[in-house]
């Protein structure tokens, strides 16, 4: 009877002690409040990102806009293969470590009145391993006629005025979030900048071909090559995506997965792919 009445003292001593309750109340709310944080974090991240990509591609547009080397022969200037690497060059520098041109693909277009008075595309450049084409057509796009109305959104359209051009910059990109897909799957980002010509340049014509055949950013590549990469790189990278070619053809399928799926392209060395 006796150890019976100090199991009932302790149970009741026991029950009215609130001296965890605290602790316990933390231990319930910490996990929730931890997965607010880290979720904050995360749509910081993407917030910041797509500034970021904001920023590039109004730079990207405003020094295309710039580039070129007087010809006093034209008293205009007149721009060259490698001045657009160039401008390719300064946008993977301002991206650093989120890696423009293996996540993505910036594509720069000169938007021109043709002999008609349209919008044309007068040339296209592109960089990155992304598939992704220009959202308003590839290079000579309206040529002839009037039918083209420009680049840009739909009421809203920019456009070229005679004698000049616009620098037009397409930027795709695709955010890979930080806690893997614990808070959102991958998100494809989307910027468009223009900006018109600001010296008196050479117009009608494509840019002057100085630089090799693999170094060329037409649009009909996706590699992430940039002026700094070396030739051996390039030669290196190009072998590569061969032999993955011919090992992807042993099914018959040539479709970046040797029969087993069906994707894209093939990409290899994080420097060149090959559209399928």
């Amino acid at each position: 009877m006796r150890q019976l009445n100090k199991n009932r003292a302790f149970t009741r001593r026991l029950l009215s002690n609130r001296s965890g309750m605290a602790l316990i109340e933390f231990a319930f709310t910490l996990p929730l409040f931890t997965g607010l944080g880290f979720y904050g974090i995360e749509i910081s991240n993407l917030a910041i990102t797509q500034m970021k990509m904001s920023q590039i591609a109004l730079n990207m547009a405003d020094n295309a806009s710039r580039i070129g080397t007087l010809n006093a022969n034209l008293g205009a200037k007149v721009i060259s293969e490698q001045q657009i690497n160039d401008v390719f060059q300064a946008a993977a520098l301002q991206a650093g470590a989120a890696g423009l041109y293996q996540d993505g693909r910036t594509i720069l277009s000169s938007l021109e009145v043709n002999a008609n008075g349209g919008q044309t595309i007068m040339w296209q450049r592109c960089k990155g391993m992304e598939f992704e084409e220009s959202n308003y057509g590839p290079q000579g796009t309206g040529a002839t006629g009037t039918s083209f109305q420009g680049m840009g959104p739909a009421g809203d359209k920019i456009q070229a005025t005679s004698g000049t051009a616009v620098m037009f910059v397409e930027l795709h990109y695709t955010y890979h979030p930080l806690f893997g897909s614990m808070f959102m799957d991958d998100r494809e980002l989307y910027q468009e900048a223009a900006y018109t010509v600001r010296d008196s340049r050479e117009i009608g014509k494509t840019p002057g071909d100085n630089v090799s055949a693999s170094r060329k950013s037409t649009c009909d590549k996706y590699d992430a090559i940039l002026p700094q990469t070396k030739d051996a790189d390039i030669a290196a990278a190009q072998a590569a995506n061969n032999t993955a070619k011919q090992n992807d053809m042993k099914d018959g399928v040539l479709d970046g997965n040797a029969g087993k799926g069906n994707n894209k392209g093939i990409c290899v060395a994080g420097l060149v792919c090959v559209k399928i």
